[in-house]
């Protein structure tokens, strides 16, 4: 499971939690306003039973926990709440407070998922320009030193029984294939340890993403 389903599921369970809470504490404030309405029974025992018990049953939701829930993510769920159940709709801190929380949510998830879906766009002058790099399975690239010369080079070629494709007058260095009885990864390790070797290369391999065409030109 990846972790945008992870947070979608997050969202969904904070926000249907999140509506059924705001209705569960209407239901309270609405049975507290009609216990509060009817006669209370002339017996003191009885009068003073049914007033703990109403203390007992009627719990109410704090305001913060609601307030909560919405900073938490639910803030969709809370502003629905408040909107079907009809709670907390004159209190400034709900009327104005979940939709700035919400506003403010919807903003930093943009961001957020912008800044996660970044990608480069490259112009079009650009894109003919990008190379996806490639090495030679079979051919490597030896530079050597001057001053030393090529000849421990050669010698080791002869003696590892590699082929040379090109030897590079001007750069001092040599293209090589490598023997069909060793990898080219073990052939390049070899002559990093030959005397005068300066460096050990792929022979990399670039492809045009848009190759280049010819320009037909029309008289």
């Amino acid at each position: 499971m990846t972790d945008i389903q992870l947070i979608l599921i997050y969202l969904v369970t904070i926000n249907v939690a999140t509506f059924f809470t705001y209705g569960i504490d209407k239901w309270k404030a609405a049975s507290k306003r009609e216990l509060s309405q009817t006669r209370l029974e002339s017996a003191e025992h009885k009068q003073f039973r049914s007033k703990t018990k109403a203390k007992k049953s009627l719990w109410r939701i704090r305001e913060t926990a609601l307030l909560g829930l919405a900073v938490l993510g639910g803030s969709i769920g809370a502003w629905l709440g408040m909107k079907v159940w009809h709670h907390k709709t004159m209190l400034k801190k709900f009327k104005y407070g979940i939709p700035l929380i919400l506003i403010a949510q919807i903003v930093l998830l943009l961001l957020v998922s912008c800044k996660s879906q970044q990608t480069v766009t490259l112009s079009p002058s650009i894109q003919g320009q990008q190379v996806d790099q490639e090495h030679s399975p079979h051919v490597f690239l030896v530079m050597y030193d001057a001053e030393v010369g090529k000849e421990p080079l050669q010698k080791a070629i002869k003696a590892y029984k590699c082929e040379v494709i090109y030897d590079y007058k001007i750069i001092h260095g040599m293209a090589l294939k490598k023997p069909e009885n060793k990898t080219l990864e073990e052939t390049m390790h070899y002559f990093r340890g030959v005397k005068g070797v300066l460096s050990v290369e792929y022979d990399r391999i670039n492809h045009l993403v848009e190759p280049v065409r010819p320009r037909l030109e029309t008289k």
